[in-house]
């Protein structure tokens, strides 16, 4: 019984050390890195940055605080953010992880536990890093580098949130791209070529009668193959996809 006692106070003793050690230890980094991370040492834009944080971060309270997490609250207790120490430097305004930076509720947490902040300063702030840039000892980024490749996609391809859009179709053709490449398979590819060539437009006004007045005005093109001399009633294109919707309902 006495030496599973001594056991016991043995170990007691070994864990209250071993949590001063750490303590020390922790203590002795963190008074390092301050020394290291003094106000004199960083860069202009972080020096006004920490003053303008240093006015407002008064009206924020630090409640149910411990060596790890904290509930940052303002002054009526409107808004709440949560602090986390471990394993890395976190708020729920997410600016010390995008920033690299202690936010207003990172100041007023140390500021309630009697810590400086400018250990969790990155080294970017720091004069070294920026003489260190302008000596080439960090490379610097290339225009290349700040191109960004986009693969362009047809508006078709695309997803679109919310509400369908409805988009006006000219030459009519039907009320969709899948529905008119079905009905009239040579009007995209007509289109295309009108488009594309040059000449068509001088082809087009050269071919076109002219009225008695001498006006120069030219014949309605048809609606499905583009070419003048018939409607799309009459159109052939029309007749034969016309005729072939009607062999495959007949043969379906």
């Amino acid at each position: 019984m006495n030496e599973a006692f001594l056991k016991l106070r043995e170990y007691a003793a070994r864990r209250l050390l071993f949590e001063v050690w750490i303590y020390v230890m922790r203590s002795f980094y963190e008074r390092r890195t301050t020394v290291e991370g003094s106000i004199d040492l960083l860069t202009e834009y972080a020096k006004g940055r920490l003053s303008e944080s240093e006015r407002e971060y008064g009206r924020y309270v630090m409640y149910n605080a411990d060596d790890d997490n904290a509930l940052v609250q303002t002054n009526g207790g409107v808004d709440q953010w949560i602090v986390r120490r471990h394993p890395r430097l976190s708020c729920s305004c997410y600016e010390p992880q995008e920033m690299q930076w202690p936010c207003i509720h990172v100041m007023s947490w140390c500021k309630g536990k009697g810590e400086d902040y400018l250990p969790y300063v990155d080294r970017i702030y720091f004069q070294k890093s920026l003489l260190a840039c302008y000596n080439q000892a960090i490379p610097l980024v290339t225009e290349q580098d700040l191109v960004i490749h986009i693969t362009c996609r047809a508006s078709e391809a695309a997803v679109r949130r919310g509400r369908a859009r409805t988009v006006r179709i000219p030459n009519g053709g039907g009320s969709s791209r899948r529905h008119r490449e079905y009905m009239y398979p040579v009007q995209d590819e007509a289109r295309l070529i009108s488009s594309q060539d040059p000449l068509t437009a001088i082809s087009d006004q050269a071919a076109s009668p002219l009225t008695q007045d001498g006006r120069g005005k030219s014949q309605r093109r048809c609606r499905v193959c583009r070419e003048r001399g018939h409607q799309r009633n009459t159109c052939p294109i029309f007749k034969q996809a016309d005729s072939l919707r009607a062999e495959y309902f007949t043969y379906t």
